[in-house]
Protein backbone atom coordinates (compact mmCIF):
# COMPACT_ATOMS: atom_id res chain seq x y z
CA UNK A 1 0.00 0.00 0.00
CA UNK A 2 3.38 1.75 -0.13
CA UNK A 3 1.88 3.65 -3.65
CA UNK A 4 -1.07 4.82 -2.15
CA UNK A 5 -0.17 6.18 1.02
CA UNK A 6 2.33 8.17 -1.92
CA UNK A 7 0.03 9.12 -3.95
CA UNK A 8 -2.27 10.40 -1.19
CA UNK A 9 0.45 12.75 0.87
CA UNK A 10 1.53 14.05 -2.22
CA UNK A 11 -1.78 14.94 -3.96
CA UNK A 12 -3.08 15.78 -0.18
CA UNK A 13 -6.03 13.30 -1.24
CA UNK A 14 -8.94 12.55 1.84
CA UNK A 15 -8.38 9.64 3.54
CA UNK A 16 -11.92 7.90 2.47
CA UNK A 17 -10.84 9.01 -1.69
CA UNK A 18 -7.70 7.15 -2.62
CA UNK A 19 -6.90 7.94 -6.38
CA UNK A 20 -5.03 4.54 -6.14
CA UNK A 21 -6.12 1.60 -5.02
CA UNK A 22 -4.47 -2.04 -4.53
CA UNK A 23 -6.69 -4.64 -6.07
CA UNK A 24 -6.77 -8.03 -4.93
CA UNK A 25 -7.39 -11.49 -6.00
CA UNK A 26 -7.86 -13.01 -2.70
CA UNK A 27 -8.78 -10.40 -0.22
CA UNK A 28 -8.89 -12.63 2.78
CA UNK A 29 -5.99 -14.94 1.96
CA UNK A 30 -7.20 -18.06 2.07
CA UNK A 31 -5.41 -20.58 1.48
CA UNK A 32 -7.26 -22.48 -1.37
CA UNK A 33 -7.42 -19.35 -3.07
CA UNK A 34 -4.43 -17.83 -5.68
CA UNK A 35 -3.23 -14.42 -3.87
CA UNK A 36 -2.25 -11.88 -6.29
CA UNK A 37 -2.38 -8.20 -6.41
CA UNK A 38 -2.57 -5.14 -8.83
CA UNK A 39 -2.14 -1.26 -8.08
CA UNK A 40 -4.36 0.94 -10.61
CA UNK A 41 -5.19 4.46 -10.49
CA UNK A 42 -6.65 6.36 -13.71
CA UNK A 43 -4.91 4.38 -16.75
CA UNK A 44 -5.19 7.51 -18.96
CA UNK A 45 -7.14 6.40 -21.74
CA UNK A 46 -6.35 6.99 -25.40
CA UNK A 47 -10.26 6.67 -25.43
CA UNK A 48 -11.27 7.77 -22.26
CA UNK A 49 -14.74 7.29 -21.28
CA UNK A 50 -14.85 9.89 -18.49
CA UNK A 51 -13.82 12.28 -20.96
CA UNK A 52 -15.90 11.43 -23.91
CA UNK A 53 -19.27 10.73 -21.68
CA UNK A 54 -18.82 13.93 -18.74
CA UNK A 55 -22.23 15.76 -19.57
CA UNK A 56 -20.09 18.97 -18.33
CA UNK A 57 -16.95 18.93 -20.05
CA UNK A 58 -15.35 18.81 -17.07
CA UNK A 59 -12.06 16.73 -18.40
CA UNK A 60 -9.26 17.62 -20.73
CA UNK A 61 -6.56 15.71 -21.98
CA UNK A 62 -3.00 17.36 -21.36
CA UNK A 63 -1.12 17.49 -24.80
CA UNK A 64 2.65 17.14 -23.76
CA UNK A 65 1.71 13.47 -21.30
CA UNK A 66 -1.28 12.53 -23.02
CA UNK A 67 -3.07 12.67 -19.28
CA UNK A 68 -6.50 13.21 -18.86
CA UNK A 69 -7.06 15.89 -16.07
CA UNK A 70 -10.48 16.83 -14.48
CA UNK A 71 -11.35 20.21 -13.65
CA UNK A 72 -13.41 20.59 -10.21
CA UNK A 73 -14.52 23.99 -11.32
CA UNK A 74 -16.45 22.30 -13.72
CA UNK A 75 -17.76 19.40 -12.48
CA UNK A 76 -21.68 19.23 -11.12
CA UNK A 77 -21.14 16.15 -9.14
CA UNK A 78 -23.63 13.52 -11.07
CA UNK A 79 -21.49 10.72 -10.80
CA UNK A 80 -21.38 9.67 -14.79
CA UNK A 81 -18.20 9.36 -15.22
CA UNK A 82 -18.27 6.75 -12.12
CA UNK A 83 -20.24 4.71 -14.44
CA UNK A 84 -18.70 5.03 -17.41
CA UNK A 85 -14.88 4.45 -15.89
CA UNK A 86 -14.42 0.97 -16.01
CA UNK A 87 -11.31 0.91 -13.67
CA UNK A 88 -12.91 3.15 -10.94
CA UNK A 89 -10.80 5.68 -11.33
CA UNK A 90 -13.06 8.91 -10.73
CA UNK A 91 -14.78 9.26 -7.50
CA UNK A 92 -16.93 10.99 -5.61
CA UNK A 93 -15.46 12.90 -2.70
CA UNK A 94 -18.96 13.16 -0.64
CA UNK A 95 -17.69 16.14 1.29
CA UNK A 96 -16.82 18.37 -1.61
CA UNK A 97 -19.61 16.82 -3.94
CA UNK A 98 -17.79 16.46 -6.71
CA UNK A 99 -15.27 14.17 -8.31
CA UNK A 100 -11.41 14.22 -7.98
CA UNK A 101 -8.85 11.26 -9.79
CA UNK A 102 -5.42 10.77 -10.83
CA UNK A 103 -3.91 13.67 -12.50
CA UNK A 104 -0.45 11.52 -13.51
CA UNK A 105 1.17 13.84 -11.33
CA UNK A 106 1.60 15.87 -14.43
CA UNK A 107 3.42 18.75 -12.30
CA UNK A 108 6.02 16.16 -11.00
CA UNK A 109 6.45 14.75 -14.36
CA UNK A 110 6.72 18.35 -16.26
CA UNK A 111 10.02 18.56 -13.86
CA UNK A 112 11.63 15.38 -14.98
CA UNK A 113 10.54 13.65 -11.73
CA UNK A 114 8.50 10.61 -11.55
CA UNK A 115 4.63 9.80 -10.45
CA UNK A 116 4.47 9.42 -6.78
CA UNK A 117 2.92 6.30 -6.88
CA UNK A 118 6.49 4.98 -8.73
CA UNK A 119 8.35 6.89 -6.27
CA UNK A 120 7.18 5.20 -3.29
CA UNK A 121 6.90 1.74 -4.31
CA UNK A 122 9.90 -0.33 -2.27
CA UNK A 123 9.71 -3.17 -4.81
CA UNK A 124 9.65 -1.95 -8.23
CA UNK A 125 6.03 -2.90 -8.77
CA UNK A 126 5.26 0.01 -10.28
CA UNK A 127 7.47 2.06 -13.08
CA UNK A 128 6.89 4.77 -15.56
CA UNK A 129 7.61 5.60 -19.46
CA UNK A 130 7.03 5.51 -22.97
CA UNK A 131 6.36 1.91 -24.94
CA UNK A 132 3.94 0.81 -27.27
CA UNK A 133 0.76 -1.18 -25.73
CA UNK A 134 -0.72 -4.01 -26.99
CA UNK A 135 -3.31 -6.03 -26.81
CA UNK A 136 -1.65 -8.80 -24.98
CA UNK A 137 -0.43 -5.99 -22.15
CA UNK A 138 -3.40 -6.10 -20.42
CA UNK A 139 -4.19 -10.28 -20.35
CA UNK A 140 -4.27 -10.12 -16.95
CA UNK A 141 -6.96 -11.43 -14.32
CA UNK A 142 -9.36 -9.03 -12.86
CA UNK A 143 -8.24 -6.78 -15.65
CA UNK A 144 -11.19 -4.87 -17.69
CA UNK A 145 -10.36 -4.74 -21.27
CA UNK A 146 -13.15 -3.07 -23.53
CA UNK A 147 -11.47 -1.63 -26.28
CA UNK A 148 -10.45 1.76 -24.80
CA UNK A 149 -7.23 1.50 -24.72
CA UNK A 150 -5.97 2.26 -21.50
CA UNK A 151 -1.92 3.09 -21.26
CA UNK A 152 -1.18 0.54 -18.94
CA UNK A 153 0.74 -2.39 -19.28
CA UNK A 154 0.05 -5.28 -16.92
CA UNK A 155 3.36 -7.41 -16.75
CA UNK A 156 2.17 -10.91 -15.15
CA UNK A 157 4.55 -13.11 -13.03
CA UNK A 158 7.81 -14.65 -14.39
CA UNK A 159 7.83 -18.02 -14.61
CA UNK A 160 10.27 -19.17 -12.40
CA UNK A 161 8.11 -17.02 -9.68
CA UNK A 162 5.27 -19.49 -10.55
CA UNK A 163 6.99 -22.63 -9.75
CA UNK A 164 7.34 -24.59 -7.40
CA UNK A 165 3.74 -24.73 -6.71
CA UNK A 166 3.19 -24.57 -3.11
CA UNK A 167 -0.41 -26.66 -2.16
CA UNK A 168 -1.95 -26.28 1.16
CA UNK A 169 -3.41 -29.69 0.98
CA UNK A 170 -4.81 -29.24 4.64
CA UNK A 171 -6.99 -26.36 3.53
CA UNK A 172 -10.60 -26.39 4.33
CA UNK A 173 -12.33 -25.74 1.26
CA UNK A 174 -14.66 -22.56 1.23
CA UNK A 175 -17.46 -22.42 -0.88
CA UNK A 176 -18.68 -19.42 -2.98
CA UNK A 177 -21.36 -18.18 -0.92
CA UNK A 178 -19.35 -18.46 2.27
CA UNK A 179 -16.48 -16.68 0.52
CA UNK A 180 -18.89 -13.53 -0.88
CA UNK A 181 -20.63 -13.41 3.10
CA UNK A 182 -16.60 -13.18 4.83
CA UNK A 183 -15.87 -10.58 2.53
CA UNK A 184 -16.16 -6.68 3.19
CA UNK A 185 -19.94 -5.85 2.15
CA UNK A 186 -19.22 -4.51 -1.33
CA UNK A 187 -20.95 -0.70 -1.96
CA UNK A 188 -22.12 -0.64 -5.32
CA UNK A 189 -22.06 2.81 -7.28
CA UNK A 190 -25.87 1.91 -8.31
CA UNK A 191 -28.79 0.71 -6.11
CA UNK A 192 -32.35 1.71 -5.47
CA UNK A 193 -31.42 3.97 -2.37
CA UNK A 194 -29.29 5.71 -4.20
CA UNK A 195 -31.59 6.17 -7.14
CA UNK A 196 -35.18 6.20 -6.45
CA UNK A 197 -35.04 9.65 -7.93
CA UNK A 198 -34.00 8.86 -11.12
CA UNK A 199 -36.49 5.89 -10.62
CA UNK A 200 -39.47 8.77 -10.51
CA UNK A 201 -37.87 10.92 -12.86
CA UNK A 202 -37.43 8.55 -15.96
CA UNK A 203 -41.07 7.59 -15.61
CA UNK A 204 -42.00 11.20 -15.34
CA UNK A 205 -40.03 11.40 -19.34
CA UNK A 206 -42.13 8.32 -19.97
CA UNK A 207 -45.48 9.64 -18.79
CA UNK A 208 -44.82 13.57 -20.14
CA UNK A 209 -43.79 12.21 -23.52
CA UNK A 210 -46.70 9.60 -24.04
CA UNK A 211 -48.98 12.35 -22.70
CA UNK A 212 -48.09 15.06 -25.35
CA UNK A 213 -48.01 12.87 -28.15
CA UNK A 214 -51.47 11.52 -26.91
CA UNK A 215 -52.71 15.25 -26.94
CA UNK A 216 -50.83 15.98 -30.13
CA UNK A 217 -53.66 12.89 -31.49
CA UNK A 218 -56.69 14.57 -29.69
CA UNK A 219 -57.22 11.51 -27.85
CA UNK A 220 -55.83 13.42 -24.07
CA UNK A 221 -57.01 16.58 -22.90
CA UNK A 222 -53.84 18.56 -21.92
CA UNK A 223 -53.69 22.24 -19.78
CA UNK A 224 -50.72 24.20 -19.16
CA UNK A 225 -50.58 23.89 -15.14
CA UNK A 226 -51.33 20.44 -14.62
CA UNK A 227 -48.27 19.85 -17.08
CA UNK A 228 -45.93 22.78 -15.83
CA UNK A 229 -46.62 21.30 -12.16
CA UNK A 230 -44.81 17.73 -13.45
CA UNK A 231 -42.71 19.15 -15.46
CA UNK A 232 -41.16 21.35 -12.23
CA UNK A 233 -41.35 18.46 -10.01
CA UNK A 234 -39.34 16.03 -12.74
CA UNK A 235 -36.41 18.78 -13.15
CA UNK A 236 -36.31 18.96 -9.02
CA UNK A 237 -35.93 14.96 -9.05
CA UNK A 238 -33.04 15.00 -11.56
CA UNK A 239 -31.20 18.07 -9.52
CA UNK A 240 -31.38 15.94 -6.41
CA UNK A 241 -29.38 13.61 -8.58
CA UNK A 242 -26.02 16.17 -8.65
CA UNK A 243 -23.43 17.53 -6.15
CA UNK A 244 -23.63 20.92 -7.38
CA UNK A 245 -27.05 22.47 -8.42
CA UNK A 246 -26.11 25.96 -9.28
CA UNK A 247 -23.81 24.20 -12.19
CA UNK A 248 -26.81 22.48 -13.70
CA UNK A 249 -26.59 24.29 -16.73
CA UNK A 250 -23.53 22.27 -17.58
CA UNK A 251 -25.51 19.13 -18.01
CA UNK A 252 -25.86 20.43 -21.97
CA UNK A 253 -22.02 21.15 -22.84
CA UNK A 254 -21.06 17.76 -24.28
CA UNK A 255 -23.98 17.15 -26.49
CA UNK A 256 -21.20 15.29 -28.95
CA UNK A 257 -20.09 12.69 -27.17
CA UNK A 258 -22.34 12.33 -23.97
CA UNK A 259 -25.68 10.91 -24.22
CA UNK A 260 -26.73 12.44 -20.63
CA UNK A 261 -25.82 15.65 -22.31
CA UNK A 262 -28.20 14.60 -25.16
CA UNK A 263 -31.06 13.33 -22.44
CA UNK A 264 -30.97 16.64 -20.47
CA UNK A 265 -31.12 18.87 -23.36
CA UNK A 266 -33.64 16.75 -25.53
CA UNK A 267 -35.82 16.40 -22.55
CA UNK A 268 -35.94 20.36 -21.90
CA UNK A 269 -36.56 21.37 -25.29
CA UNK A 270 -39.76 18.85 -25.11
CA UNK A 271 -40.77 20.71 -22.01
CA UNK A 272 -40.05 24.15 -23.54
CA UNK A 273 -41.92 23.35 -26.71
CA UNK A 274 -44.87 21.49 -25.38
CA UNK A 275 -45.50 24.59 -23.40
CA UNK A 276 -45.62 26.60 -26.22
CA UNK A 277 -47.79 24.23 -27.91
CA UNK A 278 -50.58 24.32 -25.19
CA UNK A 279 -50.33 28.73 -25.28
CA UNK A 280 -50.50 28.51 -29.14
CA UNK A 281 -52.46 25.55 -30.09
CA UNK A 282 -50.14 25.55 -32.85
CA UNK A 283 -50.13 21.53 -34.08
CA UNK A 284 -46.32 22.14 -35.77
CA UNK A 285 -44.93 23.16 -32.84
CA UNK A 286 -46.58 20.04 -31.19
CA UNK A 287 -44.81 17.60 -34.02
CA UNK A 288 -41.72 19.56 -33.23
CA UNK A 289 -42.05 18.78 -29.65
CA UNK A 290 -42.87 15.33 -29.83
CA UNK A 291 -39.33 14.17 -31.88
CA UNK A 292 -37.33 15.73 -29.23
CA UNK A 293 -39.24 13.81 -26.92
CA UNK A 294 -39.14 10.57 -28.32
CA UNK A 295 -35.38 11.62 -28.85
CA UNK A 296 -35.53 12.24 -24.79
CA UNK A 297 -36.57 8.50 -24.20
CA UNK A 298 -33.98 6.91 -25.98
CA UNK A 299 -31.28 9.01 -24.40
CA UNK A 300 -32.60 7.99 -21.25
CA UNK A 301 -32.65 4.15 -21.86
CA UNK A 302 -28.96 4.97 -23.63
CA UNK A 303 -27.45 6.82 -20.69
CA UNK A 304 -27.80 3.53 -18.83
CA UNK A 305 -24.86 1.48 -21.26
CA UNK A 306 -22.27 1.46 -19.28
CA UNK A 307 -24.49 -0.59 -16.54
CA UNK A 308 -24.11 -4.52 -16.21
CA UNK A 309 -26.86 -6.37 -15.68
CA UNK A 310 -27.20 -9.23 -13.12
CA UNK A 311 -28.99 -11.11 -15.65
CA UNK A 312 -27.02 -10.90 -18.31
CA UNK A 313 -29.74 -10.08 -20.85
CA UNK A 314 -29.41 -6.93 -23.32
CA UNK A 315 -33.54 -6.00 -23.08
CA UNK A 316 -35.65 -5.11 -20.04
CA UNK A 317 -39.03 -5.00 -19.50
CA UNK A 318 -38.66 -1.85 -17.83
CA UNK A 319 -36.53 0.51 -20.46
CA UNK A 320 -38.55 3.97 -20.31
CA UNK A 321 -39.19 3.87 -24.36
CA UNK A 322 -41.41 0.45 -23.61
CA UNK A 323 -42.63 2.20 -21.08
CA UNK A 324 -43.88 5.81 -23.10
CA UNK A 325 -45.15 3.51 -25.66
CA UNK A 326 -47.47 1.39 -23.83
CA UNK A 327 -48.70 4.45 -21.88
CA UNK A 328 -49.24 6.40 -25.25
CA UNK A 329 -51.35 2.85 -26.63
CA UNK A 330 -53.35 3.53 -23.38
CA UNK A 331 -54.11 6.60 -23.90
CA UNK A 332 -54.91 6.71 -27.62
CA UNK A 333 -57.12 3.53 -26.68
CA UNK A 334 -55.65 1.50 -29.43
CA UNK A 335 -55.90 -1.92 -28.20
CA UNK A 336 -53.54 -3.73 -30.47
CA UNK A 337 -50.73 -1.53 -29.63
CA UNK A 338 -51.55 -2.52 -25.96
CA UNK A 339 -51.73 -6.17 -26.29
CA UNK A 340 -48.22 -6.17 -28.35
CA UNK A 341 -46.67 -3.99 -25.58
CA UNK A 342 -47.71 -6.01 -22.60
CA UNK A 343 -46.77 -9.05 -24.32
CA UNK A 344 -43.55 -7.77 -25.06
CA UNK A 345 -42.83 -6.45 -21.26
CA UNK A 346 -45.01 -9.72 -19.76
CA UNK A 347 -42.30 -11.92 -21.62
CA UNK A 348 -39.28 -9.14 -20.66
CA UNK A 349 -40.00 -9.75 -17.27
CA UNK A 350 -40.59 -13.35 -16.89
CA UNK A 351 -37.19 -14.01 -19.06
CA UNK A 352 -35.50 -12.03 -16.55
CA UNK A 353 -36.81 -13.51 -13.89
CA UNK A 354 -35.80 -17.32 -15.20
CA UNK A 355 -32.88 -15.88 -15.69
CA UNK A 356 -31.86 -13.99 -12.13
CA UNK A 357 -33.23 -17.59 -10.69
CA UNK A 358 -30.84 -19.82 -12.42
CA UNK A 359 -27.73 -18.28 -11.39
CA UNK A 360 -29.65 -17.83 -7.54
CA UNK A 361 -29.96 -14.17 -7.30
CA UNK A 362 -32.88 -12.90 -5.24
CA UNK A 363 -35.46 -12.35 -7.40
CA UNK A 364 -38.48 -11.59 -5.51
CA UNK A 365 -41.03 -13.63 -6.54
CA UNK A 366 -44.13 -12.20 -4.71
CA UNK A 367 -43.46 -8.34 -5.85
CA UNK A 368 -42.97 -10.06 -9.37
CA UNK A 369 -46.43 -11.41 -8.69
CA UNK A 370 -48.20 -7.60 -8.29
CA UNK A 371 -45.86 -6.35 -11.52
CA UNK A 372 -47.60 -9.18 -13.46
CA UNK A 373 -50.57 -8.09 -11.90
CA UNK A 374 -50.26 -4.73 -12.61
CA UNK A 375 -49.66 -5.17 -16.14
CA UNK A 376 -52.45 -7.52 -16.84
CA UNK A 377 -55.52 -5.95 -14.55
CA UNK A 378 -55.67 -3.24 -16.55
CA UNK A 379 -56.57 -4.53 -20.01
CA UNK A 380 -58.98 -7.25 -18.45
CA UNK A 381 -60.69 -4.16 -16.73
CA UNK A 382 -60.94 -2.49 -20.48
CA UNK A 383 -64.32 -2.90 -21.08
CA UNK A 384 -65.55 -1.33 -17.76
CA UNK A 385 -66.48 2.29 -18.23
CA UNK A 386 -64.32 5.15 -16.57
CA UNK A 387 -61.74 2.73 -16.14
CA UNK A 388 -58.62 4.55 -17.76
CA UNK A 389 -57.47 6.45 -14.77
CA UNK A 390 -57.62 3.93 -12.65
CA UNK A 391 -55.60 1.66 -15.17
CA UNK A 392 -53.50 4.50 -15.03
CA UNK A 393 -52.95 4.42 -11.48
CA UNK A 394 -52.23 0.20 -11.84
CA UNK A 395 -49.56 0.85 -14.95
CA UNK A 396 -47.97 3.46 -13.04
CA UNK A 397 -47.60 1.22 -10.10
CA UNK A 398 -46.40 -1.66 -12.00
CA UNK A 399 -43.55 0.31 -14.19
CA UNK A 400 -42.48 1.61 -11.20
CA UNK A 401 -41.63 -1.78 -9.45
CA UNK A 402 -40.18 -2.63 -12.39
CA UNK A 403 -38.27 0.35 -13.43
CA UNK A 404 -36.88 0.12 -9.37
CA UNK A 405 -35.66 -3.58 -9.70
CA UNK A 406 -33.57 -2.38 -12.81
CA UNK A 407 -31.36 -0.51 -10.71
CA UNK A 408 -31.03 -3.47 -8.00
CA UNK A 409 -30.28 -5.53 -10.28
CA UNK A 410 -27.75 -3.04 -12.34
CA UNK A 411 -23.77 -2.74 -11.51
CA UNK A 412 -21.12 -0.76 -13.08
CA UNK A 413 -18.03 -3.16 -14.25
CA UNK A 414 -14.82 -2.32 -11.93
CA UNK A 415 -11.67 -4.31 -11.26
CA UNK A 416 -13.03 -5.62 -7.48
CA UNK A 417 -16.32 -6.15 -9.35
CA UNK A 418 -14.50 -8.68 -11.90
CA UNK A 419 -12.16 -9.85 -8.99
CA UNK A 420 -15.09 -10.89 -7.33
CA UNK A 421 -17.02 -13.04 -10.34
CA UNK A 422 -13.22 -14.86 -10.82
CA UNK A 423 -13.05 -15.71 -7.41
CA UNK A 424 -16.48 -18.08 -8.13
CA UNK A 425 -15.10 -18.97 -10.81
CA UNK A 426 -11.38 -20.68 -8.88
Amino acid sequence: MACVAGCSITNGTSLQVNWREVNCHNKLRHPSLPVFHFSLACNHCEEAPCMKNCPALAYSRDEKTGAIIHHAEACIGCKYCTWACPYDAPKLNKSTKIVEKCNFCVDRISEGKRPACVEACPVGALEFGQKEITEEDYITPGFVNIGIKPSIQLIPLREEHTTPAIENLDAVEISSEKLESYLPKKESKVSLDKEWTLVLFTLAVAGLASWQAAHLFGKAEMSLIPFAIVSVLAIALTSLHIGKKLRMWRFILNLKGSWLSREIFSFSTFLGLTGLQIITENQMIGYVAMAFGIFSLISVDMVYKFLKRRDGLVLHSGMVTLTAVLLFAWLQEVSILVELIILAKGSLYVWRKIALKKIEIRYFPILSIVRIICLLLPYILLDLEMILPISLIIIFAGEIIDRSEFYHESDVITPENELRILNYKT
